[in-house]
């Protein structure tokens, strides 16, 4: 494969058909199983009974608010009271909206089709962006596969959080960003990412202050404004919802992270694949703690020359919105840490491929197995439904 484009071909089967097993082996044929809808969970009667597949778990997890956000994004039917916290979850309309703009119209189950069809086309770019990426820097297209790799889009996959469009984002501003014109998409980018997930506003931010560095005024400008839709939606979201409660700014600089490391994991011991998953957890965060000091060692070496690119920035930044951040809810699994500074893991890989350093790529590299390992149940149900593992 010499071309991006069929390599973000091959990758967008692969992963539909992965979904399709995994929606008639493990969900009987309901595609709604993907977004990972709670037993405990509330849902309003026309999403509950007939639509909406549960899985066996009382919480769920984060991708049944999305969907609930797509079947009525401006709550004209009080879905808004479903929502654990509404004000956080309705910032991030970006993924819901889509699928809401693309498939309402027909209503019902199309919106749910796409949403996992905005999913899948994000994943196309991604892939082609960074099979592009992988030309520029003298490789294969056949890199681009390595998008799969990243936490963000391995989660999004698994229980279709809104985390892979703003990887994809990422990986088509880091083509952008320095380029000698930067061209109109690269705005569509920036104006799209803060609205999919409210952490893409620290890619507007690392924009505007590389333009700033490059005396560029007409690419800050245009990054300002880039920001406008997202703060106009985010005040609305916040005249219309109520507070949410959640002290989300830790007291001192890495106080989440550290409350996670001193405080630990629960320490299984009576399954094998539990002791794998708590050595793993270890692994993980050990990665996210070296993320953290390699982008704090470009704020460093950025100080001290008077000069920073993009991608440095954008790891800088999320290195310090990581410091403040106190949700021990996001600390406490690598499947929350790794999709939420997936923006961060991203940035150092792409600059350990540049600069021929694979110490940068070694906080992604940490991450990638404890998300790897959280797919055995779902592959082992997969494969027991074609028929590979009778009996077991």
């Amino acid at each position: 494969m010499r071309r991006p484009a069929a390599v973000a071909a091959v990758a967008v089967c692969a992963a539909a058909a992965w979904l399709v097993l995994c929606v008639v082996y493990l969900y009987a044929g309901n595609p709604t199983g993907l977004f990972y809808t709670g037993l405990n969970s509330r849902l309003p009667a026309d999403l509950d009974a007939g639509h909406t597949r549960r899985v066996n778990d009382p919480i769920g997890y984060d991708g049944a608010f999305y969907h609930l956000i797509a079947h009525d994004p401006l709550n004209r039917r009080g879905v808004l009271d479903y929502a654990d916290t509404p004000s956080l979850r309705w910032r991030r309309i970006g993924v819901p909206a889509l699928a809401a703009l693309i498939g309402g119209a027909a209503g019902g189950r199309w919106v749910d089709y796409s949403y996992i069809g905005v999913e899948l086309v994000f994943l196309a770019l991604g892939v082609y962006w960074l099979a592009r990426y992988a030309q520029v820097r003298g490789c294969a297209p056949i890199w681009g596969l390595g998008f799969f790799l990243i936490p963000a889009v391995a989660v999004s996959l698994d229980r279709m959080t809104i985390d892979l469009p703003l990887a994809a984002l990422c990986i088509g501003l880091a083509l952008r960003a320095e380029s000698s014109k930067t061209t109109w998409p690269a705005y569509v980018m920036l104006i799209a990412a803060p609205l999919i997930r409210d952490t893409g506003i620290i890619l507007v931010a690392a924009w505007c202050l590389y333009s700033a560095l490059q005396r560029d005024w007409r690419s800050l400008l245009l990054g300002v404004l880039s920001a406008m839709p997202a703060l106009a939606w985010w005040a609305y979201v916040r005249a219309h919802t109520p507070a949410d409660g959640n002290v989300y700014l830790a007291r001192y600089p890495f106080g989440g992270i550290l409350g996670q490391t001193l405080s630990g994991y629960t320490d299984p011991t009576h399954t094998l694949w539990l002791r794998a998953a708590y050595l793993l957890e270890w692994v993980a965060l050990a990665g996210i703690w070296l993320a953290l000091g390699l982008a704090l060692y470009f704020g460093f070496t950025a100080l001290r020359s008077r000069h920073a690119r993009w991608m440095e920035l954008t790891a800088v930044l999320f290195a310090v919105f990581a410091a403040s951040l106190n949700q021990l809810d996001l600390w406490a699994s690598a499947y929350a840490t790794g999709r939420t500074m997936s923006p961060m893991l991203i940035m150092l890989a792409l600059l350990a491929w540049e600069w021929r350093r694979p110490m940068f790529a070694l906080p992604l590299l940490l991450v990638a197995p404890r998300i790897a390992l959280q797919y055995e149940a779902q592959l082992l149900g997969v494969l027991r439904g074609v028929g590979v593992l009778r009996g077991m």
